[in-house]
């Protein structure tokens, strides 16, 4: 008989792994193939069924399995889930940050444009970006932002083209169209100013600003800080998720102070 220890991992695998592959489904559905970190969900639902008949394959014989698998598996899994709380609590922590007021300079980074239109996260990148300039009209502006092979124009020149329509003064901004990674941004942007000396102001979307910031510091940035958009809620896990291995990756290549 499957005693209480049994029926509270099967459950709880089943509830995470079912949620997980629902969400796969809803964002294969909305975003179709191309969306790659999608894909996470997909084979976390399939561990969980793995695990799930692991525990059902002992629970039916009685027996426990070998304590020389189970402990690193314990030992992994505490580790790798504290990390992950730690880092999460860091990103959302730095995304409750407010900018500097008065910056010299704003740097708003790219994202996905759909032929010649913002995606949702791009326009909340834009329309945050906007709000501050407003407030602040004497700062300058750097849009940033290669062009994707599956994209009709520059990341860049669509920014542009939203801040004009959102009333900024074309004089004001300025266009870094060849960066196709965070690091990137950050260092052509930085062809426009003094690093040492101009005040920045990183906007990005939430989830994204911590190592944004992080990034700028180690690429020589000296007085900068973070202007915070909006996530697109359905996106909320996968993104906070995907930054988590983000993070881990730039710290690992150096990207990170």
């Amino acid at each position: 008989m499957m005693n209480k220890l049994y029926k509270f991992w099967i459950t709880l695998l089943a509830i995470i792994g079912g949620g997980s592959f629902i969400y796969f489904l809803l964002i294969f559905i909305k975003l179709g193939p191309a969306s790659t970190f999608n894909y996470f969900w997909l084979l976390l639902a399939m561990l969980c069924i793995g695990l799930i008949a692991a525990i059902q394959y002992f629970a039916k014989r009685g027996k426990r399995p070998p304590k020389w698998v189970v402990l690193p598996m314990e030992i992994l899994v505490g580790i790798g889930f504290l990390c992950f709380i730690i880092i999460e609590g860091i990103i959302i922590y730095a995304s409750l940050g407010k900018p500097e007021a008065h910056a010299d300079y704003l740097i708003i980074l790219g994202a996905k444009v759909n032929g010649t239109y913002p995606s949702l996260i791009l326009k909340y990148r834009i329309e945050a970006g906007a709000q501050y300039l407003k407030q602040n009209p004497e700062t300058m502006v750097i849009a940033s932002g290669g062009k994707g092979a599956d994209e009709g124009i520059s990341e860049a020149q669509c920014i542009y083209n939203e801040l004009v329509k959102l009333g900024i003064e074309p004089e004001r901004i300025l266009l870094e169209e060849q960066s196709t990674s965070t690091k990137e941004n950050l260092l052509y942007s930085s062809e426009f100013l003094q690093k040492e000396e101009n005040s920045v102001v990183v906007t990005t979307t939430d989830f994204h600003l911590f190592r944004a910031v992080q990034v700028a510091k180690k690429c020589g940035y000296r007085n900068v800080s973070g202007n915070n958009a909006k996530s697109v809620w359905w996106l909320i896990p996968t993104n906070y998720t995907r930054e988590f291995f983000a993070i881990l990756k730039d710290f690992l290549c150096g990207n990170l102070l």
